[in-house]
C-alpha cells in the first residue's frame, strides 16, 4: 500500500536527507553526462552540504504556506514531493522525485494530483514548476495534468548554468 505522508522531521529526517541527496546526485549525474556540466564544481558545495544547508528552508513547508510529502510503500520510502508559496496566490511544486525502481507505476501522477489539490486548498490561482529537459517522463505527467511551458519566473531557484537545459511550466487552477 502506498502512503503520502506529510513530512515530520522528527520521524522522517533521515529519509528526507537521503531522498534529497539521491535526487540531487541524479540531477548532477544527468547534467554531467548529457551536457558536461559539473554541478558540484559550479555550485562550489557538495550535494550533501547543499542538502544540509537547505534542510531548514525545504522542511519548513507547512500549511497554508506549503506542504512536503514523503511517499512510502510497505513502510519503504520511495519518493517525495512538495508545494510552497512563492508569492500571493501562486505556488510552486518542488522536489518531485520517485526512486528509479518505482517509476512507471503512477506514483508521480498521484503525488502531483495531491499537490494540485493542496494548491486549491491553499487558494493558489496558479502553480509553477521547473524541470530538466532530460526529465521527459515527468514532463509528460505535467502536460497531461494541464501544465504548459512558460518563461523562467523570478522565484525559481534554478542555477543560471542550468537554464539552457531547463523548462518552466505553469498550470492555472
Amino acid at each position: 500500500m502506498v502512503k503520502f505522508i506529510p513530512l515530520n522531521l522528527d520521524l522522517h529526517k533521515s529519509h528526507f536527507i537521503q531522498l534529497n541527496e539521491e535526487y540531487l546526485i541524479w540531477i548532477a549525474g544527468e547534467m554531467q553526462r548529457r551536457y558536461n556540466i559539473d554541478m558540484v564544481s559550479l555550485l562550489g558545495i557538495s550535494v550533501q552540504n547543499y542538502v544540509e544547508k537547505t534542510l531548514k528552508e525545504i522542511s519548513s513547508y507547512f500549511p497554508p504556506e506549503g506542504i512536503y510529502y514523503i511517499i512510502q510503500k510497505n513502510s519503504f520510502t520511495i519518493g517525495m514531493g512538495a508545494l510552497r508559496t512563492i508569492k500571493s496566490g501562486i505556488g510552486e511544486i518542488k522536489r518531485m522525485y520517485i526512486r528509479p525502481e518505482y517509476r512507471g507505476n503512477g506514483y508521480g501522477k498521484e503525488i502531483l494530483e495531491i499537490l494540485l489539490q493542496k494548491g486549491k486548498e491553499f487558494e493558489f490561482s496558479s502553480i509553477r514548476l521547473d524541470t530538466g529537459k532530460f526529465m521527459v517522463a515527468a514532463q509528460q505527467v505535467y502536460r497531461l495534468a494541464g501544465f504548459q511551458e512558460r518563461g523562467q519566473y523570478l522565484e525559481s531557484e534554478v542555477p543560471k548554468f542550468f537554464l539552457p537545459h531547463w523548462l518552466f511550466m505553469e498550470k492555472i487552477i
